[in-house]
């Protein structure tokens, strides 16, 4: 029963890896339309071509490049991370994915001033822009320290967060499909495409450290039992 239950998880996270893989396809597949800038056929750039002033050409070409690069590092990374052998490559990768993650956060700060539907969706951008930044800076700083727990649940925040445009491609297209696409429903995209996941790590990051921080008496049994059986 273990091992079915195993294989099940197993093909569960394949079939979300390549649902998440089949979507960064389909947005960097989009890229034909960006040069030159297609304003009549990108769903991206309709109604944004006002947008396009300033430093935010620059910051469109940079995070276009530099997102779905960081995705695709950063599933490396957590691929790597446990695997001995592969350490060496894991340091290495990670000093250029810190820079490209710097990028991707620097451009999408300058996008978030001209989001659409205005400033409630450019705040939960904005602010996912710093999150990721903030959280892939503590994972390296906990890495040079020698502190691998504390890098790893840094570095599990922050590939979520790196991989929520996914989550918003797909919740877009949900309600496209079911005639629920409107100005709030791309607001709560915004906020929700990222902030869902990053909770849900969150939580399980922290049940995991209880668990392996709970205090052990003799015999293998808790802190709890050991009490109750004193008492």
């Amino acid at each position: 029963m273990a091992k079915i239950s195993k294989n099940v998880r197993s093909f569960a996270k394949l079939a979300i890896a390549l649902l998440f893989f089949k979507v960064l396809f389909s947005i960097v597949y989009e890229y034909r339309y960006y040069f030159p800038l297609d304003f009549e056929k990108s769903n991206f750039l309709i109604g944004r071509r006002e947008s396009f002033r300033g430093f935010y050409p620059t910051a469109f070409y940079a995070h276009i490049f530099a997102g779905p690069l960081a995705v695709v590092l950063g599933a490396v990374q957590m691929a790597s991370g446990r695997v001995v052998r592969f350490h060496a490559l894991h340091r290495t990768i990670g000093r250029w994915q810190m820079l490209v993650i710097i990028v991707v956060g620097v451009s999408g700060l300058v996008m978030a001033g001209s989001a659409y539907t205005g400033p409630v969706a450019g705040l939960g951008f904005a602010l996912l822009a710093v999150l990721t930044m903030f959280t892939g800076l503590s994972a390296a700083y906990h890495a040079i320290r020698g502190q691998l727990d504390a890098h790893r649940r840094w570095a599990g925040c922050c590939f979520v967060l790196l991989c929520s445009p996914l989550l918003l491609r797909i919740a877009g297209g949900i309600f496209s499909v079911t005639g629920f696409e409107s100005t709030l429903t791309y607001q709560l995209n915004a906020w929700l495409s990222w902030l869902i996941p990053l909770v849900i790590v969150v939580v399980a990051s922290n049940r995991r450290t209880c668990k392996q921080t709970k205090p052990r008496w003799r015999g293998g049994e808790s802190y709890s039992t050991n009490w109750r059986a004193i008492r």
